[in-house]
């Protein structure tokens, strides 16, 4: 049975010869009233105290949900971060991969061409040398055919003109 303070101060009590005295019971009553009256309102405030800290609970729980779903969407922010971050890697490294196998390719080329022209040259100087030699062999030849085929000194020749024309 749930009662007032105010039902404790209203109690009325039957008067029967031998009973209590009743000035007594009245202030035991009140006194009852005043610590029923002080405990209801105790009980009250730890209840609208207790009522605060459920709030703020729900609100702490509520926060904790949150940033839960703040954490999670991070790390999967992170991760989907750090695998675009490897393939864009990959992607930068197989660029670069190509452009080392086209500048090693194109060296290589450009070292072949110059090869091939300085073996040009070398076989353009052999064949020039070669040439020149037998030019200068052949005129040699025909130096030495002309001593041969020559009448001898001036005065012979002077001496074959004075006969032809005599």
């Amino acid at each position: 049975m749930r009662f007032s303070p105010l039902d404790i101060y209203n109690k009325e009590f039957k008067k029967s010869t031998f009973g209590y005295n009743v000035k007594q019971v009245n202030e035991f009553l009140d006194e009852v009233g005043m610590a029923y009256e002080k405990l209801l309102k105790e009980v009250n405030s730890l209840q609208d105290e207790n009522d605060k800290i459920k709030e703020k609970l729900a609100g702490i729980d509520e926060m904790e949900k949150r940033l839960e779903k703040i954490m999670l969407t991070v790390q999967d922010t992170s991760q989907e971060q750090i695998k675009q971050a490897k393939k864009e890697a990959d992607i930068i490294i197989k660029r670069a991969e190509i452009k080392a196998e086209q500048i090693e390719k194109e060296a290589r080329n450009k070292v072949q061409k110059e090869y091939q022209a300085l073996q040009d040259l070398k076989e353009h100087k052999d064949l020039f040398k070669i040439r020149f030699k037998t030019l200068l062999e052949s005129h040699l030849e025909m130096i030495e055919e002309d001593e041969v085929t020559l009448p001898g000194s001036e005065e012979d020749i002077a001496v074959s003109r004075l006969d032809l024309d005599e």
